[in-house]
């Protein structure tokens, strides 16, 4: 059977009218979550999270804050995650660093000016993370690093993964050389 474009429905409006209105609110709903789910990181920001669960901290200068999702991570920063807890950010080039339970990172230099001089240094004090890698690391892998007690890695790919046992060396690695 054919269906004519001007077929009434049984709301007595043209068929044609209402696939319309059904493809604008489709756009306008994907453009709503597109606006809600992109994060946006403040001119003085260095990451922003975006994700977490349990116990997500940040210290700088002796003062301790609880982090919940949007709020902005400076450099110089460090985040702590408690037991059962974890802490996605996105860094200002692109980069997402998961950080496990129980851990700790130093966020100890991240310039990204989209031009000359982009420089990425994390320090792992303890447990673990992964990063999936940013503009930092895609334009000059030389300038993006991970500091760990016993050993600095340098990027390889565009992921990897490292998890320190409880006695600061290095349990687990990926796609990292050190």
């Amino acid at each position: 059977m054919r269906m004519d474009l001007y077929h009434q429905t049984r709301f007595g409006l043209p068929e044609r009218v209402i696939v319309m209105k059904r493809i604008r609110q489709a756009i306008f709903g994907a453009l709503l979550s597109a606006a809600v789910v992109a994060p946006t990181i403040a001119d003085d920001s260095t990451a922003l999270l975006v994700a977490s669960r349990g116990d997500v901290y940040a210290e700088a200068n002796e003062a301790r804050r609880a982090l919940a999702r949007g709020d902005a991570i400076a450099e110089e920063e460090r985040i702590i995650t408690g037991e059962k807890s974890f802490a996605v950010l996105q860094f200002v080039d692109g980069a997402k660093v998961t950080i496990r339970p129980n851990s700790v990172l130093d966020i100890k230099e991240y310039v990204y000016n989209g031009g000359e001089d982009n420089a990425a240094t994390l320090s792992l004090v303890q447990g673990g993370l992964r990063i999936i890698t940013g503009a930092v690391a895609k334009a000059e892998p030389e300038n993006f690093k991970v500091e760990t007690p016993v050993a600095l890695m340098g990027v390889r790919g565009t992921e990897f993964a490292v998890v320190l046992c409880d006695d600061g060396t290095v349990c687990q690695q990926e796609g990292a050389d050190y």
